[in-house]
């Protein structure tokens, strides 16, 4: 499991690349992107992945330029970007991508949910969302989105969030964060049995986990 999904878009460098991909500013949120902007934002999340992750690349570059030659599927809006997936892909082609919003350079004002959808809890500020992002992309600004962040409404020294990936290399995960010393910091992050013996069970259970009796 690759331990540095997170979201970091980088707000200053995505900016500027929302500049050179639309080149006319913020577009309207909940508008389909074009083909052409969406192509643009997957060119841009193979080359990154192909520099910074080469062993994790799990696709062929030219089978997947010639795929997204094409018409590209209608996809939808989830929090953490567009969300395309062929429903017929071939080896080496890729089954799904999401594009960051910020690289779009639009954000809607409503959205699917991504997986790993738990109920409970409450709101996150942005501040705090922010910062627990920050420390889980470690700088990692292509690899994933850290979205349906949660206090838990049992303990607020309690967050839940979800890690989506943007390339199909992993699959979507989820983590804890928690007050130390009044501040935030990532307890434990993974798919399954996420922060046993740290998270309260009453925590776990709230957002619908659970682990082993000890």
């Amino acid at each position: 499991m690759h331990k540095k999904l997170g979201r970091g878009l980088g707000i200053a460098l995505a900016l500027s690349l929302t500049v050179l991909l639309t080149g006319c500013g913020i577009g309207n949120g909940n508008q389909r992107p074009e083909d052409p902007k969406l192509r643009d934002g997957i060119k841009l999340l193979m080359t990154q992945f192909e520099a910074n992750h080469p062993t994790l690349v799990n696709w062929d570059k030219e089978k997947v330029l010639a795929q997204i030659n094409h018409p590209l599927p209608n996809g939808m809006a989830t929090e953490a970007g567009w969300t395309i997936t062929w429903p017929n892909y071939a080896p080496g082609e890729l089954p799904r991508v999401v594009i960051p919003w910020l690289v779009l350079g639009q954000y809607p004002q409503k959205f699917a949910l991504d997986t790993n959808n738990y109920s409970g809890g409450n709101s996150v500020p942005v501040a705090v969302q922010t910062d627990i992002a920050a420390q889980q992309v470690k700088g990692d600004t292509y690899f994933a989105a850290v979205v349906h962040m949660r206090y838990s409404a049992v303990d607020p020294s309690w967050v839940i969030f979800t890690s989506v990936p943007f390339m199909p290399v992993t699959d979507d995960a989820y983590g804890w964060a928690h007050v130390v010393n009044k501040k935030w910091v990532i307890a434990d992050f993974g798919t399954a049995l996420v922060g046993c013996g740290q998270v309260p069970n009453a925590v776990q259970h709230e957002f619908g986990f659970s682990c082993p009796a000890a």
